[in-house]
């Protein structure tokens, strides 16, 4: 499984990425971090559910997301980040809601795939 895992909406995941992390890890240890960051994206799109945010927590849950689906290689996760991002920037109201939607639908399928990929990832 060292391909992109493909949707129909694009690449959601770059198996290669986590491969070569899983090169530097034994399986304990890949399993552990891979762990901690699905709990750090979960908790993040959870975060962004709050209607009350300011542009800039936004701006900052953003920022996570970008650095977690980059070090992933969760390509369409990290898109729908950045195009949130620079709605709160710009603080386009209408473009948050619709970028928040966007990005929970991306962090679904991030996350289905994360699970599909280290439900194959073979045991040391």
């Amino acid at each position: 499984m060292s391909e992109a895992v493909i949707t129909d909406e694009g690449p959601v995941l770059d198996a290669n990425k986590l491969l070569r992390m899983r090169g530097y890890l034994d399986m304990a240890g890949f399993r552990d971090i891979i762990g901690e960051f699905e709990t750090g994206i979960r908790q993040r799109l959870l975060n962004l559910e709050s209607l009350e945010l300011s542009p800039s927590q936004i701006e900052a849950i953003c920022h996570d997301l970008i650095n977690f689906s980059g070090t992933l290689g969760m390509y369409e996760l990290r898109s729908a980040a950045e195009k949130l991002r620079d709605h709160a920037r710009r603080q386009a109201r209408a473009g948050v809601v619709s970028a928040q939607l966007d990005m929970r639908s991306a962090g679904e399928r991030a996350i289905a795939a994360l699970n599909t990929f280290m439900g194959g990832a073979g045991d040391d």
